[in-house]
């Protein structure tokens, strides 16, 4: 993780720094600072303390909840404008989740110890992440919808749109098949017809991206994202 001093930060993306102003207070913003990860590198780990409440300037990144047995399900992706740790800030979780990022990821890092109840007593901040926290309802909701409501090719089209990194997409063909809902033959089948129609080319354990286009004309048949 890189840190940057956000009065520097804010000399260079102005634009970016006054949509800030508008969802935190002035106080709040004078104690963060911004942060930069890089692709698969972790933003939160569920076995450690979480210090700050985070907010997703650029990049993407995806939520892991982690079992006793110490497997990980993937349960939703983040990007832009999504918060990480706003459920501990308000004290609804107590067991973190794993967050990593899918590509270079920059985020607005914001120390709880001396901006919680900063937060907690400022009506703009609440106003925004009550509308923040019905959306991510909504889509959660859709996600669970769309797997009964849409063929499994829209849906890994879309998938494979959501963890692609510079046109490459290495995600686990088990963990793809479990959050998909589908069973491992069927993801391998389709897969395979990804191939032949020209889309993908596998090399490895990764495929890369030969028609985006096609793959976005599939994906875009979803009403809803994930």
């Amino acid at each position: 993780m890189k840190k940057i001093l956000l009065k520097d930060y804010a000399e260079h993306f102005v634009d970016i720094y006054n949509d800030l102003q508008k969802k935190f207070p002035k106080s709040v913003l004078e104690q963060a600072f911004v942060c930069k990860f890089f692709a698969n590198e972790y933003i939160v780990r569920f076995d450690e303390d979480m210090p700050y409440l985070f907010f997703i300037i650029d990049g993407r990144a995806k939520i892991y909840r982690v079992h006793e047995n110490g497997k990980r399900t993937l349960i939703q992706f983040l990007k832009k404008d999504d918060f990480i740790g706003e459920l501990s800030l308000i004290e609804v979780e107590k067991d973190l989740k794993d967050v990593v990022a899918i590509n270079d990821c920059t985020c607005l890092a914001i120390p709880l110890s001396s901006s919680k109840e900063l937060l907690l007593n400022s009506n703009l901040f609440l106003y925004d992440l009550s509308k923040y926290l019905g959306d991510k309802l909504l889509k959660r909701t859709n996600h669970y919808t769309a797997m009964q409501d849409y063929e499994f090719k829209n849906r890994l089209a879309e998938y494979i749109l959501q963890l692609e990194n510079d046109g490459c997409f290495g995600e686990k063909h088990t963990e793809t098949a479990e959050y998909l809902g589908v069973s491992y033959r069927h993801l391998m089948h389709t897969f395979n017809q990804f191939q032949q129609d020209g889309l993908l080319k596998k090399e490895g354990r990764q495929y890369f991206i030969l028609n985006k286009g096609e793959l976005e004309k599939l994906s875009s048949n979803r009403m809803n994202e994930m």
